[in-house]
């Protein structure tokens, strides 16, 4: 009995080892299986990922593809987040050929797909590139279609990216990302909530500091300098005006450090416009001389890069701004020979702009070129400055119609019928009151008692005095 159960109970075992020897190889066969499978997807997702470098992207994406089809988001969802980066890439990389914005959703929903299964515990630097190609996709989407809600789900994106891209972790990807976090924000402050949007730029902008130094990042430095001014120039209609514009000036001054001009002459000419428009914002508020000074400096050194040839617009519109700082100071200090600096400047500036191709910044200098001439007839001048001055109104009027610039036709009116009626005092005093009297009631149809009794006023008694002269 002992022996016949011994040698049950060992059959047993024998069975029992037997049937898990076979479980065992089975498992173990289904485990080589399995890895000879995702060994022949990595393989090829490999391939795909060496065809992409290559910018076989047509090719890269067919495989892509073709794995999408093999590969559970479920039980590999690490392999199918990385699959449907690529994919992503690739949409991304076709939409700079054609079907741009069809392939730049088709991109962002790859992106998207990917970062929903993407482990950031796991798997960190997969889901910060994700991210940021993510970011990077809605950038140039916002470009051309739905631009601010496309800008705002750019920076969400970026901003994930910043979770894993820190400055002690990854200091080069952390500037690049603050950098587009500026960009973005810069741009969606031309939308809604501008002071916000423009203190989240600037923000972002002094973050890509930390890292583009002038020593290791000069031409990064310069950029990020030039572009963290114009955002403080922005701010400072907003708020603090002097502390803003200080603040720029010091910013667009360190990227001279960078932008010597034998090197970088155009950013060096950038610069120092930038600097005197600054300054000339001040001197607008506080009519300093040395605002003027450090204005009319910044102009002339970008003046030796800008030309009537090589930049005509900016050249002209420094020849403006110039001719506006002398007048200014002119009249503060009541200097004739800023009042000749201002003429010729406008002179200058009107070699380039014409009444067709630029018919409002051309009246507009031929309305100060004729207010300057006035001036200078007023601190001593001749008759022919007062001719010039008329000359130079009658110019304007060519652009500033009563039908599509009332108020400047009225205001030039009123303006040459004083200098008519300074005129009356040297030469032909019957015609040129007659003149004087003309432009008067030319200057009323626009200046009315209902809607502007104060100009209306000023007008009509000049015009009333007039007619008690001739009567």
């Amino acid at each position: 009995m002992g022996v016949w159960f011994g040698g049950l109970v060992g059959a047993i075992i024998g069975v029992v080892l037997a049937a898990i020897g076979i479980a065992v190889a089975i498992i173990l066969s289904e485990h080589k299986k399995q890895q000879a499978g995702r060994d022949k997807i990595l393989n090829r997702l490999d391939t795909a990922d060496m065809l992409l470098q290559e910018n076989m992207t047509a090719d890269a994406l067919a495989i892509y593809t073709s794995l999408l089809k093999e590969v559970s988001k479920e039980k590999d969802s690490e392999t199918y987040a990385l699959i449907k980066n690529s994919e992503g890439k690739c949409y991304y990389n076709l939409s700079f050929r054609a079907k741009r914005a069809e392939n730049l959703i088709k991109a962002i929903a790859a992106f998207e797909d990917s970062a929903k299964f993407s482990n950031p515990q796991k798997s960190p630097d997969s889901y910060a590139l994700t991210c940021y190609n993510l970011g990077s996709a809605y950038m140039n989407l916002s470009e051309f279609h739905e631009e601010e809600k496309s800008l705002k789900k750019a920076a969400e994106a970026f901003r994930k990216t910043l979770s894993v891209y820190t400055l002690s972790a990854n200091p080069s990807g952390y500037a690049l990302v603050n950098h587009n976090l500026c960009s973005a924000y810069n741009v969606l402050a031309g939308f809604s909530d501008i002071e916000n949007n423009l203190l989240k730029a600037a923000k972002y902008c002094e973050e890509t500091l930390n890292v583009y130094t002038p020593e290791g990042y000069p031409l990064n430095y310069a950029s990020a300098q030039m572009k963290l001014g114009s955002i403080f120039n922005a701010l400072s209609s907003f708020r603090n005006e002097e502390e803003y514009l200080s603040r720029a000036v010091n910013s667009y001054k360190a990227t001279l450090n960078i932008y010597i001009p034998e090197k970088y002459p155009a950013e060096f000419a950038a610069a120092h416009k930038v600097i005197g428009d600054c300054y000339k914002s001040f001197a607008e508020n506080s009519e300093s001389e040395s605002d003027i000074t450090n204005a009319v400096t910044a102009y002339e050194e970008a003046l030796k890069v800008y030309s009537a040839d090589n930049d005509p617009i900016i050249y002209t519109g420094i020849k403006k701004n110039l001719g506006d700082l002398y007048s200014s100071s002119a009249a503060a200090g009541e200097k004739p020979d800023n009042l000749l600096k201002a003429i010729r400047f406008y002179e200058e500036a009107l070699a380039i702009y014409n009444a067709v191709d630029q018919p409002i910044e051309f009246s507009g200098i031929q309305q100060k070129l004729g207010d300057v001439q006035l001036m200078l007839f007023t601190a001593g001048g001749k008759e022919k400055n007062l001719l010039n001055g008329i000359t130079a109104y009658l110019e304007a009027l060519k652009v500033m119609t009563i039908l599509e610039h009332p108020l400047d036709y009225a205001s030039i009116h009123h303006k040459l019928g004083d200098a008519y009626t300074d005129l009356a005092k040297l030469a032909d005093e019957a015609s040129n009151l007659k003149k004087a009297q003309s432009t008067y009631i030319e200057a009323l149809k626009v200046y009315t008692f209902e809607d502007t009794p104060l100009d209306h006023k000023v007008v009509f008694l000049k015009l009333e005095k007039i007619r008690r002269i001739v009567s």
